[in-house]
């Protein structure tokens, strides 16, 4: 799936370069780019054949695979912004999703998390459907059970666009568009022990979210209680 993902996002991206006139030089060329992931998707499809598809892969190096995966990823979706090509860059960024699902479902642990937060967010961006929402909600969740232990440490940081705090906020942000009052419950509970300072200013945005149709009474008054609650710690 990630294989055919690519060929069909790189190919506009290699066209543009290739029609560029820009020497290749010393520079990693888009094709060079999907040369190599070609074959550590290669080895995705492998190891899913050989282990099975959500076994513990101990033989193998299922992170550094995923980090390869990730930098060049990146570096594609790079040249896609540099032709401004934005379809194709959100198409490129979009599968560091899919590896990273691959890398946590052999029991691998993610170390580059930026692209799958940009991933994470452009999926947010894109669900117009509650059954989207509730998916990309566990997805959240996965992702953010997997490197808790090696970022949740850095909440008292100022710096916005942190890992940590885009994925508390996102998740909790989605968990609410899903109206399923457990995901809502345990994004909340999270952003409320690890990102307090946001609380405030998330639960008032979340309280004009809930009035809209298609919430239940139940989860207003979830939402509005905790509004009132960081409101009233706010003005303490």
């Amino acid at each position: 799936m990630m294989r055919a993902r690519l060929k069909a996002a790189a190919r506009e991206i290699v066209a543009a370069f290739d029609g560029s006139g820009e020497p290749p030089g010393s520079r990693i060329t888009p094709a060079m780019l999907v040369d190599a992931l070609d074959v550590f998707f290669e080895d995705c499809e492998r190891i899913d054949r050989d282990y099975g598809s959500t076994s513990e892969v101990l033989a193998e190096d299922v992170n550094g695979i995923a980090d390869q995966i990730f930098e060049c990823l990146h570096d594609l979706s790079n040249w896609a912004d540099r032709f401004n090509l934005r379809n194709a860059r959100l198409s490129v960024i979009d599968i560091s999703l899919e590896a990273a699902q691959w890398c946590m479902r052999h029991r691998g642990q993610l170390h580059q998390i930026g692209p799958v937060v940009a991933a994470l967010a452009n999926r947010a961006n894109m669900a117009g459907t509650l059954d989207a929402c509730v998916a990309l909600s566990d997805a959240y969740e996965a992702v953010i059970t997997n490197v808790a232990s090696r970022l949740q440490a850095d909440h008292t940081s100022s710096d916005p666009l942190r890992p940590w705090r885009q994925l508390l906020i996102n998740a909790a942000i989605v968990s609410t568009r899903s109206r399923d009052l457990r995901k809502m419950e345990r994004a909340y509970r999270r952003l409320e022990a690890h990102l307090p300072s946001e609380c405030q200013a998330f639960f008032q945005q979340a309280s004009h979210q809930v009035a809209g149709l298609g919430f239940s009474p139940e989860a207003r008054t979830m939402v509005h209680a905790r509004h009132a609650k960081w409101t009233s710690r706010a003005r303490a």
